[in-house]
C-alpha cells in the first residue's frame, strides 16, 4: 500500500511539474495560449440537514495543444479546494489531463478531520470508531473525539465526455453525456484491520480499503435561465463485506438516481437544484441483505464564480 501512495504522489508531482514548465514555454512562442485560473465559492445544503461550504481555485496549464478540434483545448487543471461542514474540514487537491476532447485522466487526493457536535439536542458525530457490536442504542455506537485522527482519501479515474453541439454546432445542440469511473482508496488512522469508522455522520459502514465510483450523466444545456436539465446515475461499490468486514464476496454497492437542474442567474452565480433516489441495503451493519428504494434528500448547491467567469 506504501508503495502504490508513493507512486501516486510521484505522478502527482511530475504532472504538475510537467504542466508549469510545458505552459512556460507555450507563453513565450504563443499569447494566445495562457494559463488561465478559475475559484468558485460554494454554498451546499440538502432537506437531510446537510451543510457545507467549499472553495475551489483552478489553474489550467495549456499542455501538448493541437490545432484540430479534438486537441486544440488540451489542457492540465490543477484544482485545489477546502471543504468545511459544521463537524468537519478537508483539504483537496487533484490533477485533470485532457489528452483529448472527449477523454480525461484525473489522479487526486483528499485529507481532513472532524469532531463531535450537539446541535437543539441532536448529538452529530464527525468521526471515531463504530462500535454497533458493543451497543444497542445508536446514538451511543459512535467512539470518538474531536480531531481524533485523519481520514484520508487517493482516487485515480478516467471520464469520458461528449456534447453533440462539437459535430453539430449551435447554441441549442448541447446534449451531453459524461461517464466517469474511479478507482479509490481510503483510510482513518486510527481504525485497524476490520473496524469500521464513520466520518461526517454517515451510516458507519466506512473502512480502510479500496472501492470504485461510477457516474453517468445525460442532460441538455440551454441559452436560458435554465442552463442545464439531465439525469444522473451513480454507485459505489466498496471492495469489502460492510457485514462481516472481511470477505469480498456478497458485496453491496450503494446507487442513487438523481434528477439535475441548474439555473444561471448570471455569469458570476449559478444555483443547482439535485433531487435524488436511493437503493441501499436496509440495515447496512447487520447480516440482513435486504436492499431498499428510499427518497433520499434533495440537495441544492450555491455557486458564486469569484474568478474566471464567462
Amino acid at each position: 500500500m506504501k508503495i502504490a501512495i508513493f507512486i501516486f504522489v510521484c505522478i502527482f508531482v511530475v504532472n504538475v511539474t510537467w504542466a508549469e514548465e510545458n505552459a512556460e514555454i507555450q507563453a513565450q512562442t504563443d499569447l494566445s495560449s495562457e494559463i488561465q485560473t478559475q475559484t468558485d465559492l460554494l454554498l451546499v445544503f440538502s432537506t437531510v440537514k446537510e451543510m457545507q461550504f467549499g472553495l475551489e481555485k483552478r489553474i489550467i496549464f495549456p499542455f501538448l495543444q493541437g490545432t484540430n478540434p479534438m486537441t486544440a483545448n488540451n489542457n492540465i487543471t490543477l484544482k485545489i479546494g477546502a471543504e468545511v461542514t459544521p463537524i468537519s474540514i478537508d483539504i483537496l487537491a487533484d490533477t485533470i489531463w485532457t489528452p483529448i476532447a472527449f477523454f480525461k485522466l484525473s489522479l487526486g487526493s483528499q485529507v481532513g478531520s472532524g469532531w463531535n457536535y450537539d446541535m437543539f439536542g441532536s448529538r452529530m458525530n464527525g468521526m471515531g470508531l463504530y462500535r454497533y457490536r458493543e451497543l444497542e442504542n445508536p446514538q451511543e455506537r459512535a467512539n470518538g473525539s474531536g480531531f481524533d485522527g485523519a481520514v484520508w482519501k487517493v482516487h485515480f479515474g478516467a471520464t469520458l465526455q461528449f456534447d453533440l453541439a462539437a459535430i453539430f454546432p449551435g447554441d441549442w445542440n448541447h446534449f451531453v453525456m459524461k461517464f466517469e469511473n474511479f478507482l479509490n482508496y481510503q483510510n482513518y488512522t486510527k481504525a485497524r484491520g476490520d473496524e469500521q469508522w464513520y466520518f461526517k455522520a454517515d451510516d458507519g459502514i466506512n473502512q480502510n480499503t479500496f472501492g470504485y465510483y461510477f457516474s453517468g450523466f445525460l442532460g441538455y444545456q440551454m441559452p436560458i435561465f435554465l442552463d442545464m436539465a439531465g439525469i444522473q446515475f451513480e454507485s459505489s461499490l466498496p471492495f469489502y463485506n460492510p457485514q462481516s468486514g472481511k470477505s469480498l464476496t456478497n458485496r453491496q454497492p450503494e446507487m442513487f438516481y438523481s434528477l439535475v437542474t441548474d439555473f444561471k442567474f448570471s455569469n458570476h452565480f449559478n444555483f443547482m437544484v439535485i433531487s435524488q433516489l436511493s437503493n441501499r441495503l436496509k440495515h447496512p451493519v447487520t447480516i440482513d441483505y435486504e436492499r431498499q428504494w428510499k427518497k433520499y434528500r434533495v440537495l441544492f448547491i450555491c455557486s458564486w464564480h469569484l474568478e474566471g467567469a464567462s
